[in-house]
Order: C-alpha cells, then sequence, then structure tokens
C-alpha cells in the first residue's frame, strides 16, 4: 500500500491530480488494478490516500523536534525562543512550496467529504499532542493558564496552516514574513509567564 501511495503523490507532484490514471498507478506500483482498487476502493481513494500522506507530511514536519525544544525549556526566556522558532520556520521561505501545497490540500477537502474527514483526523491529532506539549509548560509555570493549552495549540495550528496568506500578498518578491514581529509581541505580551 504505501508503494502505490508513494508512487500516486509522485504522479500527482508530476501532473496534478488530472493527470492521474489507475493503470498507470498499478503499472508503476508493479501492482494490478484490482489489487489498486482492493485497497483504495476506487480512482478517489487513492486520490485521498496520497493528499492525506502528503498532508501529514507537511503539517507534523517540525513537531518531534518542537516537542523535545519545549520540553527542555527551564525559562520563559527560552520557552519564548522555542516558540519564535516555531512561528518562523511556519512562516520561513523554505517552508514556502510546503505552505502552498497545504493550502491546495485543504482547497480539494471542500468537494471530498472523504478527505476532509481525513484531514480533520491529522488536525485533531496533532492538536492533542501540541495540547500536551503546551499545557506541559503551564504546569511548569512558564506558560499561562488563563488560555487553555487547547486553545494556545489551535492558535498554533492556525498560524502554522494560514501563513500561506502572507505569501499570495507578497507574491514573489517577499523573502521575510511580515509576521514574525507580530509573532514576537504576541509570544511575550500573552502567552508567557513573566518571570
Amino acid at each position: 500500500m504505501d508503494r502505490i501511495v508513494n508512487v500516486t503523490v509522485a504522479a500527482i507532484e508530476a501532473g496534478g491530480e488530472p493527470s492521474l490514471r489507475v493503470n498507470d498507478i498499478a503499472r508503476d506500483s508493479e501492482v494490478s488494478v484490482a489489487t489498486l482498487y482492493h485497497y483504495f476502493g476506487d480512482r478517489e481513494g487513492l486520490v485521498v490516500a496520497a493528499r492525506l500522506k502528503q498532508f501529514a507530511g507537511s503539517t507534523g514536519i517540525y513537531y518531534d523536534e518542537f516537542a523535545r525544544a519545549m520540553n527542555a525549556a527551564s525559562t520563559s526566556d527560552e520557552l519564548a525562543s522555542v516558540v519564535r522558532g516555531f512561528f518562523g520556520q511556519a512562516t520561513s521561505q523554505a517552508s514556502r512550496a510546503i505552505r502552498f501545497l497545504r493550502a491546495e490540500i485543504v482547497g480539494s477537502s471542500r468537494t471530498r467529504p472523504q478527505l476532509a474527514a481525513a484531514l480533520r483526523e491529522v488536525q485533531e491529532d496533532l492538536t492533542a499532542k501540541l495540547t500536551a506539549v503546551f499545557a506541559n509548560a503551564q504546569e511548569r509555570g512558564l506558560l499561562r493558564s488563563s488560555i487553555s493549552a487547547r486553545d494556545i495549540a489551535e492558535f498554533a495550528l492556525t498560524i502554522h496552516l494560514g501563513s500561506i496568506l502572507t505569501d499570495l500578498l507578497a507574491g514573489d518578491d517577499d523573502p521575510v514574513s511580515s509576521l514574525d514581529p507580530i509573532f514576537s509581541e504576541l509570544v511575550n505580551s500573552v502567552f508567557l509567564v513573566k518571570s
């Protein structure tokens, strides 16, 4: 199944969803068309599986590193540095292609209930993981508890997913996100416990 999904992802990245042909995917995956339909149901199931893999990979890309750094922070200043780094990675020029990919996949889910449901599961899983990280920081007295850890996690993911807007506004000319100074101020004045 992984090989089939990987071949499908490569085909979508090469020519877009409209160019995807089940016979080509079966051939390139070295399976029969019947096997492909057995595992994925139909072409739509195959596209959903590929899009979900792309989305899960692009959304969770910094999670493990972020969680380790957050849990290692012992002061509010260290925590602030980690959170600013997270936002900085989410809006960096290097992450631009990933932001456009996520936007494309989310847009595609509007007419694909199966994909929309799968994306909700991925986001819920990541939200739960981030909630645990932020709750841990609150328990250690580094992050304000007046805002729930879940709300902070949802805010972080909203920024992570929504930062594509600055790319659209800037076009190809702006290598630095205009959001960075705002994130820095938010982290310092809204989320952190002052020592």
